[in-house]
């Protein structure tokens, strides 16, 4: 599953957190939570370039039960792996986490609800989809 979230503005978007919740029955698979920064992308249905990923982050700092609330740069470059909010300047970041999605046919695409939140003048948006296979 990736979360993207969009800052189309030159402003820092301060405070900003992702926050989304599971679908009922798709656990979490433990350690698989990590924020990049996708800077060169357009498009996130079609990423391009190179991504920055950081660090796995710290699940019980960023998970609740089936919530997640994060900061879009948590364990990247030194941030804390443990951060539920911080800074995003602008361009795009992405959530990326793994679950197990029992009895679900490989060709269903779920689409998430997401939502970036934070204060400044940027103009945060947020999506996620998650794809099943194998």
């Amino acid at each position: 599953m990736r979360i993207w979230s969009h800052n189309d503005t030159g402003a820092t978007i301060r405070d900003a957190s992702v926050t989304t919740s599971l679908p009922s029955g798709a656990p979490l698979i433990p350690n698989s939570t990590q924020d990049c920064l996708s800077p060169r992308t357009t498009d996130p249905a079609r990423p391009s370039g190179p991504d920055t990923c950081g660090e796995t982050v710290n699940d019980a700092a960023v998970w609740s039960g089936v919530n997640l609330t994060i900061s879009p740069t948590a364990g990247i470059e030194g941030r804390s792996t443990s951060a539920t909010s911080g800074d995003l300047t602008a361009g795009w970041s992405y959530v990326k986490f793994s679950m197990t999605a029992p009895y679900v046919d490989s060709t269903t695409t779920i689409t998430e609800t997401a939502s970036l939140n934070g204060s400044g003048t940027g103009h945060p948006s947020s999506s996620g989809t998650i794809t099943v296979s194998g």
